[in-house]
């Protein structure tokens, strides 16, 4: 047990510092937003990439924040976000690390994983600081539903405003955010291992602060509909899985680890063990080896991105995702959590690697954010994914 503990406190104090170390820049402006890959020097790609804050990375590095006590740190990534929303209650893809220079696309999921870090700071601080933030973002989400009762998929929230397609991803975070706002209007525990806070909203009128829980509540129950009737998928034999969307049977990792803690917080273990089986089944890869200078000889387990497409790539935010939903499940994770820490090993005291190898355009080998926030997400007690 001394042994266990002492690992996951050498692992904190990491993956601390490479939640700071990601913040760096290259001149005198002090940065406010997360750098989301440390790309080495002169790779083409990384060099445009390089000093670029996915508005994504630095929600979930503020959750991880928080989830070590550091509600500071984790409260001034929420302040900087806060700053840059924009009217309409969105917020952009990217920015520079000073929150300058937003870039899109504009997408559901991103909203509601700044929206998860808010109420996750709020629930262990009782602070209306970010409840600007937390007001937008619930509105432009509301705002991007398909309220047509006649539509296929009505209740789900559409990716983006320049799209008709409705992710899964996007709508299983969604109804999280709405979850817990929805707890924090009504005065209730946000999370369960912290104590209620006051209920509404500061800024929120009475009627407003109404209006709002009514909407977000009935977001909630109209999400849970079209989820299982929509995107949940039994295959018989034990196994069930999540499509990547309304219409779209692609099978994500992230999406399956999602689903998964979606259903376990609906009380469902033998459809969440099914999703789990399914996952294990498609995606588990072994014997990995990475292309990272003195690694030749070490192998790792974890998972590839998809079932049945794109690329072999062991990647190490979605392994750590389901490493989370594993652990809800109540399964076994002590192989997957020997063979992510001596993966972060690797880098320290950067960031852990994306993934093992390059893979298409999306996946590099190099230093992350979202493993160095998920490393700590996937140990820590955070359940409003639940």
């Amino acid at each position: 047990m001394r042994a266990g503990l002492l690992t996951l406190c050498v692992l904190v104090a990491v993956a601390i510092a490479t939640l700071d170390a990601t913040r760096a820049t290259a001149d005198d402006v002090k940065p406010r937003l997360v750098q989301s890959y440390d790309a080495p020097a002169g790779d083409p790609l990384g060099d445009r990439l390089r000093g670029r804050a996915w508005t994504y990375d630095s929600a979930v590095t503020a959750v991880a924040r928080a989830q070590t006590g550091d509600l500071d740190g984790a409260g001034a990534l929420l302040d900087a976000l806060q700053d840059v929303q924009r009217p309409d209650g969105a917020l952009e893809g990217s920015y520079d690390l000073t929150g300058r220079d937003g870039a899109g696309p504009v997408r559901a999921g991103n909203q509601a994983w700044a929206g998860l870090a808010a109420l996750q700071w709020r629930a262990l601080t009782c602070s209306g600081r970010h409840d600007r933030l937390l007001t937008g973002l619930a509105r432009w989400l509301l705002a991007h539903r398909i309220d047509d009762p006649r539509s296929p998929g009505f209740g789900l929230v559409r990716g983006g405003p320049d799209v008709t397609w409705a992710s899964t991803e996007h709508n299983l975070e969604t109804r999280a955010f709405f979850a817990g706002l929805d707890a924090a209007l009504s005065g209730r525990a946000i999370d369960p291992a912290a104590a209620p806070c006051p209920p509404g909203l500061d800024g929120l009128s009475p009627a407003a602060t109404s209006t709002l829980r009514r909407d977000v509540h009935d977001a909630v129950a109209r999400l849970d509909r079209a989820i299982e009737a929509e995107l949940f998928v039994r295959d018989g034999g034990g196994r069930a899985h999540f499509g990547q969307g309304l219409d779209d049977d692609t099978r994500p990792l992230d999406v399956q680890a999602l689903g998964i803690l979606w259903l376990v917080g609906q009380g469902r273990a033998d459809d969440a063990r099914a999703v789990e089986r399914f996952t294990d089944k498609t995606m588990r890869v072994h014997g990995r080896r990475v292309d990272w200078p003195g690694a030749s000889t070490k192998t790792f387990i974890g998972y590839r991105p998809f079932a049945a497409y794109g690329p072999d790539v062991l990647w190490m935010e979605g392994t750590l995702a389901m490493r989370l939903a594993k652990a809800r499940l109540g399964s076994s994770v002590a192989e997957l959590d020997r063979s992510a820490d001596r993966w972060a090993a690797l880098t320290a005291p950067r960031a852990p690697l994306q993934v093992n190898r390059a893979g298409g355009e999306d996946y590099h080998v190099w230093p992350a954010a979202a493993p160095a926030a998920w490393l700590v997400i996937s140990r820590s007690s955070f359940a409003l994914l639940q």
